[in-house]
């Protein structure tokens, strides 16, 4: 396993690791492993595996970061949505370029000539004119009409379709629920596992999010944080919405791929990354980042490039699917992202980060508080910039200004310091409750020098909230260790 090459400077890799797990990755042995390389978060596809798998892999993931001392968030990924095909005969058709293939709503199993689409508003999910994908995009259908249940469409691209393959029509606007009956059954089990984050599959508008907001809290007293996957073209029109309503999002560039045009992906990539950055949330890039990577002990020269180019981007994570769930080399995988993040980031332009938010759920005080803390860190040449912190806010007021001197968030809440595994740049520590202002800033100096190994005499940056515990962020002072 190639090492990361050593860090000069002793905060490390900012930018986090997302894993999937998967049957290359599910044993205890596994799993140490992840984390020995470099993982900071884990993700389990609610698509794949039974209830009681699922159940267990989230435990023993869980049992291992512990045994390891390591804040390691959760991340139930929940299948969604996804509209799919129904069975075909013999299990698969080709169909051919010019042909002429009918989708209705009929279960008998689909043929060469017509297929069966259970999908919400059927009348109405495509026009004539409308493309239709199938698989990752490689049958295109057009749509010619559309009567009483009935799409006819021409194929004008054509190939193998496979029993309950996705279906995508990038310009349908479908009101079905975010969350059906299968995704309702995992949630259940997510949240009774006290998962740290739920990843909210095919998210059209930022209503999707708030439906999805609004079943949790029925749910669950717990904090859990919602993921908003972006993958459907109706989304990047509603994103604004979307991000407000969400903690994160990520840019699920393989169905995304098939419902923007394939020439534009970079650029929507981009623009989400930056609105995210802006509006303070997490942005994780995700997909096929290093899927060489399933066979191959090395990754290629362009998706090295591809992990880098994410992390200029201003990404707070990077994801491993395949190469982690089911290729020959998860630890490796995760070993050679570090490795790019490592080198890459001392390439990011910070003053980019340094733009106004548009989300105003934080005050300003605190705002100007996080960006005072960042400048005079950067400008005396601290050794580490200590944020005491309740909920994670201002430890991400903090990570969004993408500061060069490294992040330690102190929070007596464990399921705090586990949010904060996906922020950019922030390390975490546990903190007793009720400490003197005093007491606050000898626990800051001391844990900072565990951290970071920092030499005796390094100035320190602290934000807190004066007088007492509890207290929004009003202060920004400086010691040394």
């Amino acid at each position: 396993m190639p090492k990361s090459p050593r860090d000069p400077e002793p905060k490390g890799r900012r930018t986090r690791i997302l894993v999937t797990l998967g049957p290359a990755s599910a044993s205890s042995r596994s799993l140490q492993a992840l984390l020995e390389a470099g993982a900071d978060a884990f993700r389990i596809n609610f698509s794949h595996g039974s209830a009681n798998e699922q159940r267990l892999l989230i435990r023993r993931a869980r049992a291992v970061a512990r045994r390891m001392r390591r804040e390691v968030a959760i991340v139930a990924d929940l299948q969604g949505p996804k509209l799919r095909v129904g069975a075909i005969a013999n299990n698969s058709v080709v169909v051919h370029d010019g042909q002429l293939l009918d989708l209705d709503q009929n279960s008998a199993p689909g043929t060469a000539k017509r297929l069966s689409l259970s999908v919400p508003d059927f009348s109405s999910a495509a026009l004539a004119g409308d493309p239709l994908l199938l698989g990752d995009g490689n049958v295109e259908l057009r749509v010619m009409e559309v009567s009483s249940g009935v799409i006819r469409t021409r194929v004008i691209q054509g190939g193998v379709i496979h029993s309950h393959q996705g279906i995508y029509l990038p310009r349908a606007r479908l009101r079905g629920p975010i969350l059906g009956p299968k995704d309702l059954e995992d949630l259940a089990v997510a949240l009774h596992e006290r998962v740290d984050f739920i990843a909210l599959s095919f998210v059209a508008t930022a209503r999707d999010v708030r439906e999805a907001r609004r079943l949790l809290t029925e749910r669950t007293q717990e904090s859990v944080g919602i993921i908003a996957k972006i993958e459907r073209a109706q989304a990047l029109e509603s994103i604004d919405g979307i991000l407000r309503d969400s903690e994160a999002i990520m840019v699920a560039r393989g169905d995304l791929g098939i419902e923007v045009p394939l020439e534009r992906l970079a650029l929507e990539q981009k623009r989400l990354v930056a609105l995210a950055q802006k509006a303070g949330r997490e942005s994780i890039v995700a997909t096929q980042m290093l899927l060489s990577m399933v066979s191959s002990p090395r990754p290629t020269r362009a998706e090295a490039t591809d992990v880098a180019n994410a992390i200029l981007d201003g990404a707070d994570a990077v994801m491993l699917s395949e190469e982690s769930a089911i290729g020959s080399f998860p630890a490796l995988a995760v070993a050679w992202m570090d490795r790019i993040a490592r080198t890459t980031e001392g390439a990011i332009d910070r003053e980019r980060f340094r733009t106004p938010r548009t989300d105003r759920r934080s005050p300003p005080t605190e705002e100007a508080l996080a960006e005072a803390a960042v400048r005079t860190a950067e400008a005396i040449r601290a050794g580490a910039l200590v944020v005491p912190t309740h909920s994670g806010r201002t430890a991400r007021l903090v990570s969004r200004l993408r500061p060069a001197v490294p992040i330690l968030a102190l929070s007596r809440l464990e399921a705090t310091r586990r949010h904060l595994a996906l922020t950019w740049g922030v390390r975490t520590e546990s903190v007793p409750s009720r400490l003197s202002l005093d007491q606050l800033r000898r626990f800051a100096e001391d844990a900072s020098r565990r951290a970071f190994h920092l030499a005796a005499g390094q100035p320190v940056v602290m934000t807190a909230g004066y007088p007492v515990e509890g207290r929004p962020t009003n202060l920004v002072t400086v010691t040394s260790t």
